[in-house]
């Protein structure tokens, strides 16, 4: 980071600190860059604490890094990304100190977002080693050259991890939590032998990750050319996330999708009454404690007699509007 890039993140994480107590900071992004920023009344106050963050995010290979930097925006200057103005990148292996060869392929936006649907039948869904196998074809083309300068996948589901676990190659690996970076929920995973990066859009600092995983989206979409379907259901929550990449003429490849019967045609699919009673049992069995999703699982079926499958699909799709969370060891906490 340029001492210029310092001098503007350190007033950006006092302006954070100043507008999450409610003080009034002027407004607009862009008053930061002033020379006069200092003489603000709240910069005195707020700057040893953010000091202090910055030093830790030091201490924690965290960098921050210009949305813009990273980005590539294709010479479209009304092109609004709706991310924050800087994003942050664990960078262990400071992958990023390579002449800005690596950033650049970054921003070359020659990559691709895996994702899946998080059930399938009645367990969440876990990719088998078919779909694996066609993926890493997929991959590389007849010479064995990869087709992507950088994979980004996430880290909410099973087939998402199952894949981390499992991939090799010299494809740069873009892990986009949603969680904050602080607050790491990869230490089972043995990355020792990927290169790779987690970058993510949400403030490290922030306390409540309610926008997780639309800002992780958002960034996701930014970031990639094309989306990879591990597995998709036939009531996914993906179907937002793909109408945007179809829109922006941006390619889907789907790895396995259900099929629907025809039997399934007359039925009433989306029952919502019996949806949000399900959701709302999920989100009232939450509110004294968090749940193991086993445990989730087996009480709603005693409860609501309810299958498998229809709790595991209220749980993914409650997760994707960031009203609940999972943490490691699969505990699942009200939001």
């Amino acid at each position: 980071m340029t001492i210029e890039d310092h001098r503007l993140y350190l007033n950006y994480r006092i302006i954070l600190k100043a507008k999450a107590e409610g003080l009034k900071t002027g407004g607009s992004q862009n008053k930061i860059k002033k020379n006069n920023f200092g003489d603000n009344d709240f910069h005195s106050i707020y700057k040893t604490a953010a000091e202090n963050e910055i030093n830790l995010l030091n201490k924690l290979k965290i960098k921050p890094v210009r949305t813009d930097s990273i980005i590539n925006y294709r010479g479209r200057k009304n092109l609004s990304p709706n991310l924050p103005q800087f994003l942050h990148i664990c960078d262990r292996d400071d992958l990023l100190d390579t002449g800005g060869i690596l950033a650049s392929k970054i921003k070359s936006a020659k990559g691709i977002f895996l994702t899946s649907s998080r059930f399938e039948g009645t367990k969440i869904f876990k990719a088998e080693s078919d779909i694996l196998n066609n993926l890493n074809s997929y991959m590389y083309d007849y010479a064995g050259n990869p087709k992507f300068d950088f994979i980004c996948i996430g880290t909410n589901s099973e087939a998402e991890i199952e894949f981390i676990r499992k991939f090799s190659g010299n494809i740069l690996l873009i892990i986009l939590p949603s969680n904050p970076l602080t607050n790491p929920n990869l230490s089972a995973i043995n990355k020792s032998s990927v290169n790779f990066l987690e970058i993510s859009a949400l403030d490290p600092f922030y306390k409540n990750s309610k926008y997780g995983f639309a800002l992780r989206n958002k960034l996701a979409f930014h970031l990639s050319n094309e989306i990879g379907i591990l597995y998709l259901s036939q009531k996914s929550s993906l179907s937002s996330l793909i109408k945007k990449f179809q829109n922006a003429g941006k390619k889907i490849k789907i790895f396995k999708s259900s099929t629907i019967k025809k039997s399934d045609m007359n039925k009433d699919t989306c029952n919502i009454t019996r949806h949000n009673t399900i959701r709302q049992f999920i989100l009232d069995s939450l509110e004294k404690e968090n749940i193991a999703i086993d445990n989730l699982l087996k009480l709603s079926n005693i409860k609501l007699n309810a299958e498998e499958k229809e709790t595991a699909e209220a749980i993914s799709i409650l997760e994707m509007n960031s009203e609940i969370e999972r943490c490691p060891g699969g505990i699942i906490k009200k939001i």
